[in-house]
């Protein structure tokens, strides 16, 4: 394979080659840059070039805080990219149905992680501090390769974080450099620096609408059917269609563009102002109106676990 500069992904604040302190990258084979942003829920209304600079700059009370992503084709390969956010970890299985894909989040405050699924499942994934600790449904799948990209998953975490044992401060450094080597030698490609914070074709995207397991909500339906009627939103066009073909055990597919889906694209919208203002702009909503956002967001979660019971 060929060789890559991979500094930059554990660069810091300051480094001219940083992204981000968080962020996600996802590689999908044979899938085209358009249809992979699909897949994670993209929304095509929203298409446009855009830097990473230009994508974190939407991240506010106005725009509604939106998940944004862009995308660039590398061989067989296509590269999401996801500079101030974490979600196309969540998304890897959606992702992969058909095929094979690969997801590695940096996040300096919680978990980095790599994931590998394939056709619609979790193989492996793990967090990129414990090699050791490993899940998805063949967690030694890629053990060689996990070797090879200069993890060590043989050294069992026995949660003594002494900062004089070399092996404890190896699991910290340079963790994401070696998740996108393990990710080059699963795909044989990377992108560079240059590539990913170029203008890219990129949506706002809205998890709701990939055909990702579900959160496991209790009752999901009776719960949705529950939150319908607190929010006075049952007239919602194609709303009662979609709660009753759910009730007879049918999978409902909601696209983004249909009356439902701009519906449900607005409870998102409402849900994330709800969410992100507590901290980045609190004084925007009354209290009310933070708490109607926040049910409405049960209300999303409930509505996936329900139109999607065939996949949880």
């Amino acid at each position: 394979m060929q060789q890559y500069d991979l500094s930059w992904a554990d660069a810091g604040h300051g480094d001219p080659a940083f992204l981000s302190e968080i962020f996600g990258l996802a590689l999908v084979r044979d899938i085209a840059p358009l249809e992979a942003l699909r897949r994670v829920g993209g929304l095509e209304d929203t298409v446009a070039d855009r830097t990473p600079a230009q994508i974190v700059d939407l991240h506010n009370f106005d725009d509604g805080y939106p998940e944004v992503a862009s995308a660039l084709s590398l061989g067989e390969w296509t590269v999401l990219v996801q500079p101030n956010s974490f979600w196309l970890r969540h998304l890897v299985d959606a992702l992969s149905r058909g095929t094979e894909a690969v997801a590695i989040v940096r996040h300096d405050y919680a978990s980095p992680n790599f994931t590998h699924a394939v056709d619609g499942t979790v193989t492996t994934s793990f967090n990129l501090n414990y090699p050791d600790q490993r899940g998805g449904t063949d967690p030694d799948r890629l053990l060689p390769l996990i070797r090879e990209a200069g993890f060590d998953p043989d050294t069992v975490d026995d949660g003594d974080d002494d900062d004089d044992d070399e092996s404890w401060l190896d699991r910290y450094e340079n963790v994401m450099a070696r998740a996108l080597r393990l990710t080059g030698l699963i795909t044989g490609v990377l992108p560079t620096y240059e590539q990913i914070t170029e203008p890219l074709p990129s949506m706002h995207f809205d998890r709701w609408f990939s055909r990702t397991r579900p959160s496991d909500v209790e009752d999901a339906l009776a719960t949705a059917t529950g939150l319908v009627a607190e929010l006075n939103v049952g007239d919602t066009p194609g709303l009662a269609a979609a709660l009753a073909a759910a009730g007879r055990g049918e999978p409902v597919v909601v696209t983004p563009d249909s009356d439902l889906g701009r519906h449900v694209r607005e409870w998102s919208t409402l849900a994330s102002r709800a969410g992100w203002s507590l901290n980045l702009d609190r004084g925007r909503l009354t209290d009310e109106e933070g708490r109607r956002g926040g049910r409405f967001g049960h209300l999303t979660q409930a509505l996936a676990a329900a139109f999607r019971a065939d996949l949880a």
